[in-house]
């Protein structure tokens, strides 16, 4: 496991990445994946939405702190932000 980034911190409680242990068991039947449609004064983002078998869907998108730095920086605006998502793939 090389490949993958390493966890430096265990999450905490109120974020949302806690979810991510309700896809323990689960099947995927259908992955989509693309750009997150604009919305007004938010960064750009990628999307990525799951689709499981037992009709249950997990969507990852974004977030970041670009509405901070756009008001502590004049002639910034947060949509001037773009935020990916990186994947990390380490074969069987």
């Amino acid at each position: 496991m090389l490949q993958l980034p390493k966890i430096g911190r265990p999450p905490e409680a109120h974020y949302s990445i806690c979810q991510a242990s309700q896809m323990v068991g689960k099947t995927v039947a259908k992955v989509e994946f693309g750009f997150r449609e604009n919305i007004e004064g938010v960064h750009g983002s990628e999307l990525l939405i799951v689709h499981f078998t037992d009709g249950s869907i997990l969507s990852i998108d974004t977030g970041s702190n670009a509405g901070n730095l756009a008001h502590q920086h004049e002639g910034l605006k947060e949509n001037d932000f773009h935020v990916d998502l990186s994947l990390h793939w380490v074969p069987a």
